[in-house]
């Protein structure tokens, strides 16, 4: 899996692919990739039975090339390939059948306005599949998993029965969760690019790798030197000037702040971000100045 999968994700297991950030383009991500899959394999000793790929990492955020790691995964014998695309329904084009991976999953509450735990599981159709078991037992165990999977003791179903009317709330907006998605990347690209000329940085990574959301590096002079200054200046933000953004540490770089668009997103929210940045900047503010409390 990638170095900068989700964090409980990744402990779950044992080798990752290091992979530069920030990312200039998907070559850099495919020559690591294969890189990790031939020491993975030692030569041919070893076989590689799972490989979990990001459709879309989360901190830092990048768009990940999946369709093209899934069929490395295919041409070098990885038994099975998982996406984790928790940010990528109603943040890109998914096409689940032309990506190709064994199993796709996706959240609905982050991107898709449904409430917490809406997501769904997708698996490719393959002599495997009838192996395939939801982890509680119930009495449909055997009959498949989506029916294994329909009633599972005392869950709330409250959340997925909201999902047809997210849907039409979706189809309310122009071009429905196709238009939505256009305007949140062209958005925040823009926004990411002033804040990057106001501050003197760059972003994380080009338009092609970037949704609706974006990496801004932050300026050096704020001294952002551990993932204990990046949370303590997150608070700061927070506290002093009302403004909430997620702020990642990306040694040995200066920090970078994650900015999002979602359709109730202003430009004021952005501007409001800039000028609180360049005032920590002109205070000659440091992160050694703040409590760890």
């Amino acid at each position: 899996m990638l170095h900068y999968a989700y964090g409980s994700v990744k402990k779950s297991a044992q080798a990752y692919v290091p992979l530069p950030f920030p990312v200039k383009s998907e070559e850099e991500v495919v020559v690591q990739f294969r890189k990790a899959l031939e020491a993975a394999k030692d030569g041919g000793r070893r076989k590689v039975r799972l490989a979990v790929i990001d459709h879309i990492t989360s901190m830092p955020s990048v768009v990940i090339p999946v369709k093209r790691l899934t069929k490395i995964c295919r041409e070098e014998g990885v038994e099975h390939v998982f996406v984790d695309a928790a940010h990528a329904i109603g943040n890109v084009e998914v096409d689940m059948k032309e990506i190709g991976a064994d199993f796709y999953a996706s959240n609905l509450y982050k991107w898709f306005f449904c409430p917490p735990s809406a997501a769904f599981l997708y698996c490719r159709k393959s002599p495997t599949s009838p192996d395939l078991h939801h982890p509680v037992v119930s009495s449909e165990y055997g009959k498949g998993l989506p029916m294994e999977s329909g009633w599972v003791g005392a869950r709330d179903y409250t959340v997925q029965l909201v999902v047809p009317d997210a849907v039409d709330f979706v189809n309310r907006f122009e071009g429905g969760v196709a238009g939505i998605t256009r305007r949140n990347h062209e958005k925040v690209l823009e926004m990411g690019e002033m804040l990057a000329d106001a501050w003197g940085t760059c972003l994380g990574s080009p338009p092609a790798m970037t949704c609706s959301m974006v990496m801004v590096g932050l300026p050096s002079s704020l001294g952002v030197a551990s993932d204990k200054d990046a949370q303590k200046l997150r608070r700061h933000l927070r506290e002093v000037f009302r403004v909430e953004v997620p702020i990642y540490y990306n040694s040995p770089k200066e920090g970078d702040d994650g900015i999002s668009h979602q359709v109730y997103n202003v430009a004021d929210d952005y501007y409001k971000l800039r000028d609180a940045v360049r005032k920590l900047v002109v205070d000659g503010f440091t992160c050694r100045s703040l409590s760890s409390n």
